[in-house]
């Protein structure tokens, strides 16, 4: 097996970069958000169900955008896409300064879906796919690691914003963060290896008495036709149902139990800071062990966190965040690197898109749905077990889905 090599300019120059680039694109538009609910809650007068809406909007727009954002990146290459997804979450940030109506929240909410398309997670998993035959897993769980961290930190750091300075204020500073992605964006990011004379990391030893078709992947068409991309689309929508349930309603929660807002904001510390460590360690061993063993250890941890939390008994709350954290990362890295492995680098982009199509629908309905349950039963514990069931179905999914040889191990 081939050992990376440090050298490469796939671990440097895109590993790397769209590791920071998803950091602050995923923090800013989901974790980070969260800190401001109960300010928002107070300054709006309404509901957890009504103001989560909104993060139902935001990943509805970015699910049905990623489709497109994929064949654009296809096409024309991951950069220009990139730089209108930055642009677009700038004007959404600070658009959230002069809200005073729920229309304003969903219409920011939009503008940050279409954030999230462009220079997210289908975008950020495309460059690096296309760098990476051997060691992909590694690979992505190292970029994807940047979403736990920066979901680690930036609610603590929003959270002080808001205190020192006031919601309003905060959102004008912190619009300011993406800008400072541009010049990685245009710069660092390099479209393919073989553009500035190299090959994808492992492509020559892959090739090797290997059926090229094979390598070239699927089209579009065949893989929507095939039950591997229902399959996988099915775990998909489930487990980000379940994160995105959980996480986005996290602070209130933890406010419900007694916590201050400083506090409520650490939470995600634990939480995200997990996932880091599980989506590395998954992204390792999904190169040494078998990837559905893998793939179903992370959501067995996920399952028995979310079962933890549902109880709703305060002192579980951190053993489970460490748990659901944990299994989570590992889900995320598997999720992404089992799409790769199973259908190829031709149409990456498209089919990556597809299944954010689905995974952006769980995603979308989780926060609202989990906020609506808790306006008719003034509770979390039954959004929480519906939670535990999905992940429980996701786990099923992957259990049917038929890996090609080269990717089994």
């Amino acid at each position: 097996m081939n050992r990376p090599s440090w050298q490469f300019y796939g671990w440097w120059g895109i590993v790397l970069p769209a590791f920071v680039i998803i950091w602050v694109t995923n923090a800013l538009t989901l974790a980070g958000m969260n800190v401001f609910d109960a300010k928002l809650l107070a300054e709006l007068n309404v509901e957890r169900g009504p103001l989560k809406f909104g993060d139902t909007i935001q990943l509805l727009v970015s699910g049905a955008l990623a489709p497109v954002a994929g064949w654009l990146a296809d096409r024309y290459g991951v950069r220009p896409v990139m730089t209108v997804g930055v642009l677009l979450l700038v004007g959404a940030l600070y658009g959230f300064s002069t809200i005073d109506s729920l229309a304003g929240v969903y219409l920011m909410r939009a503008l940050m879906g279409g954030a999230l398309a462009g220079a997210g997670l289908v975008i950020c998993v495309t460059i690096v796919s296309r760098w990476f035959v051997a060691k992909r897993g590694l690979a992505l769980g190292l970029m994807l690691s940047g979403t736990s961290l920066g979901n680690a930190v930036i609610p603590q750091m929003n959270a002080a914003l808001i205190a020192e300075h006031g919601w309003r204020e905060a959102f004008t500073i912190i619009c300011l963060i993406p800008l400072l992605l541009l010049p990685i964006i245009l710069f660092v990011i390099k479209e393919w290896p073989d553009r500035i004379g190299l090959k994808a990391f492992g492509a020559e030893a892959a090739s090797a008495g290997v059926d090229p078709r094979l390598l070239g992947g699927y089209e579009f068409g065949a893989a929507i036709r095939s039950r591997n991309f229902w399959l996988i689309g099915t775990a998909a929508f489930c487990t980000f149902y379940a994160i995105l349930g959980f996480a986005n309603h996290l602070f209130l929660h933890m406010s419900d139990l007694g916590f201050g807002p400083a506090e409520a904001a650490r939470a995600y510390f634990p939480l995200f800071v997990m996932g880091l460590v599980g989506k590395i360690v998954a992204g390792a061993l999904a190169d040494l062990l078998p990837r559905k063993a893998v793939f179903a250890g992370c959501l067995t941890l996920m399952f028995a966190g979310g079962v933890m939390l549902a109880t709703l008994d305060p002192k579980l709350v951190m053993p489970a965040l460490y748990l659901f954290g944990l299994g989570w990362g590992g889900n995320y890295t598997m999720l992404q690197g089992l799409v790769a492995d199973v259908f190829g680098a031709r149409s990456l982009g498209k089919i990556l898109g597809g299944i954010t199509v689905l995974d952006a629908t769980g995603g979308a309905l989780g926060p609202w749905v989990t906020g609506a349950l808790f306006d008719i039963t003034k509770s979390y514990q039954l959004g929480f077990s519906v939670i535990v069931v999905l992940i429980a179905a996701s786990l099923a999914a992957i259990l049917f889905v038929r890996l090609p040889a080269r990717a089994a191990h």
